[in-house]
């Protein structure tokens, strides 16, 4: 009779592709790092019962997938979570390449390194933080000469908007420690993760281009219902709430969202478009040349990532706290379909940059 042991026996990974330019060997260093301070923070906020970030009471809590969590539950989750993230970043950080490695342990590390991403990027922050990236190039123009608008942001800003920045920081760490673990340990180039050998690459590209028309589509929408407002057609809104909007001055918001959808329409359609990869000739300046991938690549993938998130919190205000209403169903439905649209720009960028990344200059694969 003879048993097996692929569920615990160590796994010995090839000798991994990297050079010594390979990439992020500190990631995992720079997740732990984060997670040990954000436990130690939060295991303060257990301890003194004060500075606790999210508010059950304030109002735009209704959009805020955690905004039900009070600080007697959330602060000790929230420094245990991120405890036990840094000793599971110290063991990932120490890992040395060829070392053999528990079948077990990697699952568990790769699992928890990409649940702890996804919950930071996509959980804990809210529409606030969408809403003042729609709104920051207005507030960039205007607060120069504009006193109230100055005052409005300084008192919008608080503690919860800095709590939602630093866990974007830490999603995006644990999210390149993750990947840049299971890449070691799976003896892949650490830089560019080649060779591919589960077909994920094919699939991601076959399909990108439809994700990237779905992702233009969804913006397109919502900024047709704000252009009509601004126009005085209230389509999907009561007359009474069109008065609303037009006495308080919201419609002036709701033309400059409408815009800001529409430039990231044509923009997302830029991730299939030759133009996305080099600059049209009438382009001064940089006319002709390449487009650098990072410029089209990271705004995306934020944006990507604060869509999903935003439109979650929607979906949640609407399903559970029953905000939707149907009179004026352009207000809120279009922003239902927020989660398809993160979803699907994140997918069209994961193939854009599969389709544009260079030979790698590690492994010389290409």
């Amino acid at each position: 009779m003879t048993t097996t042991t692929s569920t615990t026996a160590p796994l010995t990974p090839p000798a991994p592709r990297t050079g010594r330019r390979g990439r992020p060997r500190w990631a995992p260093w720079a997740a732990t790092l984060w997670a040990l301070g954000y436990g130690l923070t939060a295991l303060g906020w257990t301890l003194t019962g004060d500075g606790y970030p999210i508010d059950p009471a304030d109002p735009n809590s209704t959009m805020a997938l955690l905004g039900d969590v009070p600080a007697d539950a959330g602060a000790p989750l929230f420094a245990a979570v991120a405890l036990a993230a840094a000793g599971t970043g110290a063991v990932m950080a120490r890992y040395r390449p060829g070392a053999p490695v528990p079948h077990w342990w990697r699952r568990f590390a790769v699992g928890f390194g990409g649940s702890l991403a996804v919950v930071l990027l996509v959980v804990v922050p809210t529409t606030r933080l969408l809403a003042l990236l729609g709104y920051l190039p207005m507030i960039v123009f205007r607060a120069p000469f504009d006193a109230e608008i100055r005052a409005d942001v300084a008192e919008q800003l608080g503690v919860d908007y800095l709590h939602q920045f630093v866990a974007l920081i830490g999603g995006f760490l644990w999210a390149a420690a993750t990947v840049a673990y299971a890449r070691r340990t799976a003896g892949s180039c650490v830089r560019c993760g080649r060779p591919d050998r589960s077909g994920r690459v094919a699939a991601v590209r076959r399909w990108g281009r439809t994700a990237t028309y779905v992702a233009a589509a969804i913006p397109a929408l919502y900024a047709g219902t704000r252009l009509l407002w601004a126009g005085g057609v209230s389509m999907g809104m009561s007359e009474r709430q069109m008065d609303e909007m037009a006495s308080d001055g919201a419609l002036q918001g709701a033309l400059w969202l409408g815009a800001f959808a529409l430039v990231g329409t044509v923009l997302t359609l830029g991730l299939v478009q030759r133009w996305g990869e080099a600059f049209p000739r009438w382009v001064p300046v940089l006319g002709g040349r390449a487009v650098p991938v990072r410029l089209a690549v990271v705004p995306a993938t934020l944006v990507a990532v604060l869509v999903t998130s935003g439109g979650l919190g929607m979906v949640k205000a609407s399903l559970v706290e029953g905000v939707f209403d149907a009179e004026d169903w352009a207000a809120f439905g279009p922003a239902l379909l927020w989660p398809a649209w993160g979803v699907a720009l994140g997918w069209g960028t994961l193939a854009y940059w599969l389709r544009r990344r260079a030979r790698c200059t590690d492994c010389g694969l290409g």
